[in-house]
């Protein structure tokens, strides 16, 4: 029969070819009806639950155990769900992770399972409390996969061949713990996704915890996360955040401390003393300040992280520089040095006295005081085109700031005060003594003497002042008593309100002897006043007073108790009109009365 043109023929020859498919088809949908009715009676739960107990025995090194049900889905893929999953503690060394999980779920392979060879991936833990164990012991063979891969990295062994991790891994409502020399940290409300398919590879954490106190997210990426387990170093990607703090790296890193080798740095808060309270740093001097910042380029410099060049906020204060931080040790705090250059540095929130400054700097230095942090080693030299404080502003400040385990000192070391300059040097001794030294030329009086918490009864625009003193504190308790010193001043035209020294004069040139209060005071004007003179404990003592004023010179010399108010002076008046008589006053009494004895002086010639 020959080939029509509608190509018949070629039809039928088709349907002759595809006999072999429509076999094949069958033997598919055979093989596929076979597989649908043997699957629950080749793969049970008890098979699936003894798989699991293999596979985690055989990762962790150690026997895993199933106590609850098993069930087994199949859609939208196979999977398999345990209860009361746990594993031992397992023996040997290198990190050993051993816990329990209220659930575990993880997909797997039918045809596998039907073979008899069970594979598991994406393994999720919830409810799940995981130890991660540094082993303290060195001796032995390493309890699981991770401690061979680690034990081959510090040998100098070849790791090229792929060990497999666990995947990916996803942890939900657990809690993880980090134990180590016996002491273990603590970590709860653990979400989070690990994916790590070669122990020797990448591997990527990301989640949520709560750290330190406060929900956290994390988020790493290490280039060879085995290599830092093992004490070498791998390039990594780290981000934490929470609602006070960001912190972000990228760089070098490995296990050992200060943990970071080299790369990018930036750690921005709203909530600075929580954070250095974290970090184990401890300052009451900025108990104001919330905001803070630090960007820049990291390295390790021996034993501490170098940050160069640096940039650094804390509060509105924005600086530069080089900043090094030592990390606590079992052998002493935190170390901090840095060398950094501001423009304005507002500090009207700081401490406003020199009393509260110092007691603020002592509080923690004394060691029979417990504190919950030790007060960090502090070698900070900085420099400011401004310091605001709440009462005087400095320009052009160079300062510094050390701190060791037997004092705290601070210095001025140059700064420029209203048209003059002004020099301070603060020692705080942890065995409770404080001594300051200061000089200030040619400043307003009335805004130092706030700024330094004394009430002197001066006011000039043009002061110069020197003094040194030392105290036991707290000051603002007890600073009287034990205070003792000596000081130096001289100041241009102004006025001075101690007494009412003009009500004074007048009455002696009329009376050889009265009463008055001194409590009633009245500025006094005068052209120049210089003087010197003691303190010693609550008692003041004047040495030389000298006040050159329009129409007099007059010099004070005596003793006052600052405590009692208890007063004993010596007070004499020389006019400048040669043909006026000088005199002298013998003042005795206390703040509420005293009273005035003169005495003639044959008058002087008194140049001008």
């Amino acid at each position: 029969m020959s080939k029509t043109k509608n190509g018949t023929g070629t039809t039928r020859s088709t349907r002759r070819m595809s006999r072999p498919r429509r076999i094949l088809l069958a033997s598919v949908l055979l093989l596929g009806v076979m597989v649908y009715y043997l699957t629950p009676y080749v793969i049970t739960p008890q098979a699936m639950s003894d798989g699991l107990e293999q596979a985690l025995s055989e990762k962790l090194g150690a026997p895993a155990r199933i106590e609850g049900d098993t069930t087994i889905s199949y859609w939208p893929r196979p999977r398999v769900t345990a209860t009361a999953v746990s594993v031992s503690r397992p023996d040997g060394t290198g990190p050993l992770v051993y816990g329990n999980a209220s659930r575990l779920t993880a997909n797997f392979g039918v045809p596998g399972a039907l073979l008899g060879d069970l594979s598991f991936s994406d393994i999720a833990l919830d409810g799940a409390v995981i130890i991660l164990e540094q082993s303290d012991t060195s001796q032995g063979q390493p309890a699981n996969a991770l401690g061979r891969t680690l034990a081959d990295i510090q040998s100098g062994n070849d790791v090229s061949a792929q060990t497999n991790g666990p995947d990916e891994l996803y942890i939900t409502n657990s809690t993880l713990g980090f134990t180590q020399h016996g002491e273990t940290t603590i970590v709860k409300n653990v979400n989070a996704e690990l994916d790590w398919p070669v122990l020797s590879g990448r591997a990527q954490l990301s989640g949520s915890a709560l750290l330190a106190d406060r929900d956290t997210q994390v988020n790493l990426d290490a280039g060879q996360a085995a290599a830092i387990l093992a004490g070498h170093s791998s390039p990594i990607q780290l981000g934490i955040s929470s609602d006070t703090a960001n912190i972000n790296f990228d760089g070098t890193a490995s296990r050992n401390r200060p943990y970071l080798l080299d790369g990018t740095f930036s750690l921005s808060t709203n909530a600075l003393q929580d954070l250095m309270a974290k970090l184990g740093v401890e300052s009451r001097l900025l108990s104001h300040v919330d905001n803070a910042s630090l960007n820049g380029k990291v390295s390790r410099s021996g034993d501490s992280l170098r940050f160069s060049p640096v940039e650094l906020t804390i509060g509105a204060a924005e600086g530069n520089g080089v900043l090094d931080i030592v990390p606590a040790s079992p052998d002493g705090p935190v170390g901090i040095s840095a060398t950094m250059a501001f423009q304005d540095v507002p500090l009207f929130d700081a401490q406003s006295s020199f009393p509260a400054w110092i007691d603020a700097v002592a509080t923690g230095l004394d060691d029979s005081v417990d504190a919950d942090l030790p007060l960090p080693d502090l070698d900070l030299r900085v420099s400011a085109g401004s310091v605001r404080l709440s009462d005087v502003t400095l320009r052009d400040v160079a300062a510094s700031i050390m701190r060791t385990r037997e004092q705290t000192s601070f210095d001025i070391a140059d700064s420029r005060l209203d048209d003059g300059s002004l020099f301070a040097h603060v020692v705080v001794r942890n065995d409770g003594t404080a001594s300051v030294r200061m000089n200030a030329e040619n400043v307003r009086s009335a805004p130092l003497f706030k700024q330094l918490g004394l009430s002197v009864p001066l006011e000039s625009e043009a002061l110069g002042l020197e003094f040194a003193y030392q105290a036991m504190f707290p000051l603002e308790l007890n600073g009287s008593d034990s205070l003792s010193g000596n000081f130096r001043f001289s100041a241009g035209q102004g006025q001075l309100t101690w007494l009412d020294l003009n009500a004074i004069l007048e009455t002696a040139r009329n009376s050889n002897a009265f009463a008055f209060s001194p409590l009633k005071q009245a500025p006094y004007n005068f052209r120049s006043i210089k003087g010197s003179g003691r303190l010693e404990g609550t008692t003041l003592i004047l040495e030389q007073i000298t006040i050159e004023a329009a129409d007099e010179t007059i010099t004070i010399e005596g003793r006052i108790d600052t405590d009692t108010g208890k007063l004993a002076a010596r007070l004499t008046d020389v006019p400048r009109d040669a043909n006026a008589s000088s005199f002298s006053l013998e003042i005795d009494g206390n703040a509420l009365a005293a009273f005035a004895r003169v005495q003639e002086m044959p008058p002087e010639p008194v140049l001008e």
